[in-house]
């Protein structure tokens, strides 16, 4: 295989850029990466922890010639890195300064980590090789390590130890054509100065040039920015300058991601607009009154069900299982956003149904009369329940179409939420360019077309102004 040596002065980033973990894992994953090359997408990122290196050798197979710019995002260890992380440790063979960060989790920055790492990626990406590598959360080892009770001093000091050799492992790669460039991936650059878990992009530059000089080829932070999480644009940690501030007059390029999926207090928020139509609109009142018809054909088909049933533990089993109606009427309400609500929806409810059905399947019952009006009602419940949600969705995208306006100081232009959402982003002084996670073509698509939004660009005092988001999100959800 003959790889692609790259040029150590080409850095510049495509504007927009996907997160292919879940690309990968796609149906038809192949020809969601066409379109999405076609459309114009060139900057994609792989996350091997996540997916076992499905996405690069995704990428790898891409016909389009010299189409992909391939960052790979090595540190954290979950799945079969995992796996083949505690098989060395049984042979005594471990990677060097591993820590385990949970069962199932740990992080590794040794070079030695690193480089097999970079050779299995160049493998699965071929000639196209790998563009550039981020370190992916060096705070977790702060965390790992201040859980243990070491003193912060001690602690940082170690962490940039290990970055230091990292570094220069980069730095080599970089002069052998390897890679263009480098960088750290974070959630910690946007924390205010004094909290521990602080990561200070100043500091990392400085260590850049410790290890290589005024040519060092540390050039990319990248970050969560948002509506909602805003601190990246925001919160002065850099003396009297935000990261965004500091990285511009550095000449670090950002890369921010979470656009459009926020975490806020641990909550889910998806900055777009739910599918909703006028007439699609539900009352309270008939929702609970759904939900009692609901509850009274479910407790009429436990009893049609349970006379089947000879052993007592089944009928008890079965009891226990087939209460999807009493739950949703004790919890329907108590969701805290739409995002909340899909997740039970799609994830417990669904799982508790699809159960269920497979115990009416081998009661040889799944053409009873009583099953199927008990389906309609699952389904029409849960359908005015999203619809329910959905429009409070709508109020909330309302609401911050109009504090956006109020921050921006004009007209917005009438396109969907979510393509507002991520133009602000890319409308941000300091931002380079904007990720997504997604496997659609279509938000390929999105993103693109937020780029070519009429927007200002946006400063600090812009996103000052939009941290008042956060009320509309509290009040609306």
């Amino acid at each position: 295989m003959e790889l692609k040596h790259f040029s150590a002065e080409d850095v510049s980033l495509p504007p927009v850029g996907i997160s292919a973990c879940r690309l990968s894992l796609a149906p038809n994953a192949p020809q969601r990466l066409e379109e999405m090359l076609q459309q114009g997408i060139r900057l994609f990122l792989s996350f091997p922890s996540h997916d076992d290196g499905a996405a690069e050798a995704l990428l790898g197979s891409a016909t389009a010639e010299d189409a992909v710019y391939a960052l790979s995002t090595l540190g954290l260890l979950e799945g079969g890195l995992y796996q083949r992380a505690l098989e060395r440790e049984r042979s005594g063979n471990p990677y060097p300064e591993l820590v385990r960060l949970s069962e199932g989790v740990s992080h590794c920055l040794h070079p030695e980590f690193l480089q097999e790492q970079l050779a299995a990626a160049e493998q699965r990406l071929g000639r196209r090789g790998v563009a550039g590598i981020l370190l992916q959360r060096p705070e977790l080892f702060l965390q790992w390590a201040l859980q243990r009770g070491i003193p912060l001093q001690e602690v940082r000091r170690e962490l940039f130890l290990r970055l230091e050799r990292a570094f220069a492992a980069l730095e080599a790669w970089v002069h052998s054509g390897r890679i263009r460039f480098y960088g750290v991936l974070s959630e910690s650059f946007h924390l205010p100065a004094t909290d521990p878990l602080f990561l200070s992009a100043a500091e990392l530059l400085e260590l850049a040039r410790s290890v290589a000089g005024a040519q060092h080829h540390f050039r990319l932070l990248a970050l969560p920015l948002n509506l909602f999480e805003h601190s990246a644009a925001t919160e002065p940690n850099h003396g009297q300058r935000t990261v965004l501030e500091y990285a511009l007059s550095a000449g670090l390029q950002v890369l921010a991601y979470r656009p459009l999926n926020a975490v806020v207090r641990g909550r889910r928020v998806r900055l777009s607009e739910p599918p909703l139509s006028s007439s699609s609109l539900v009352s309270l009142e008939h929702i609970r009154a759904q939900l009692r018809d609901f509850v009274h054909t479910e407790a009429e088909l436990v009893h049609a069900l349970v006379s089947q049933l000879q052993e007592p533990y089944q009928r008890e089993l079965l009891r226990e299982s087939l209460t999807l109606g009493l739950f949703l009427e004790e919890h329907w309400q108590q969701r805290a956003s739409y995002e909340d609500w899909e997740e039970l929806r799609t994830g417990y409810l669904l799982e508790r149904f699809r159960t269920v059905e497979s115990s009416v399947r081998m009661l040889n019952m799944a053409e009873n009369s009583l099953w199927q009006h008990y389906k309609e009602r699952f389904r029409q419940a849960l359908a005015d329940i999203d619809r329910y949600y959905a429009a409070r969705a709508w109020e909330r995208a309302r609401r911050l179409r109009e504090l956006l306006h109020e921050a921006v100081g004009r007209e917005l232009p009438p396109v969907p939420f979510a393509r507002l959402a991520v133009g602000l982003v890319r409308a941000t002084a300091g931002v380079a360019a904007v990720a997504l996670a997604s496997s659609a073509p279509e938000h390929g698509a999105e993103l693109l077309a937020a780029g070519q939004l009429s927007l200002p660009t946006l400063y600090r005092e812009h996103w000052q102004r939009l941290k008042a988001a956060i009320e509309v999100l509290e009040r609306v959800v």
